[in-house]
């Protein structure tokens, strides 16, 4: 095994120089959430399990994309959503956002409102 990719491993590091796993200074789940409450103006108790909403879609894909997250642990934190429906619904919303300027926009507020807690 070559120095570079020794070293890399032991930073965590995957293949291209990718972070690999979870990132130190990580948000909680609670604090994804927290974020994504703020910018839709309700709780997550009464979007979580909302045919169609878009709430619960962004928390499972900020917490995958951005936090390398756990598919389980997004999923319990939705009451016991399954690893599988985590990850669809996170793929779902980065597609809708692709084409939906308001969308978009919101999933920019949440993303900048986890900065402001400089994780």
């Amino acid at each position: 095994m070559g120095f570079a990719r020794r070293l890399a491993q032991g930073i965590g590091l995957g293949k291209g120089g990718k972070p690999r796993g979870r990132r130190l200074g990580r948000p909680t789940v609670a604090q994804i959430i927290s974020a994504v409450e703020a910018v839709k103006g309700e709780k997550w108790e009464s979007f979580r399990n909302r045919h169609g909403d878009w709430g619960r879609d962004m928390v499972f894909y900020i917490g995958r994309k951005d936090w390398a997250l756990k598919l389980r642990e997004l999923g319990v934190a939705a009451g016991g959503v399954d690893d599988v429906a985590v990850s669809m619904a996170a793929r779902r919303i980065a597609k809708k956002a692709a084409h939906d300027a308001a969308l978009s926009a919101a999933l920019k507020q949440s993303r900048e409102k986890l900065q402001m807690l400089n994780v």
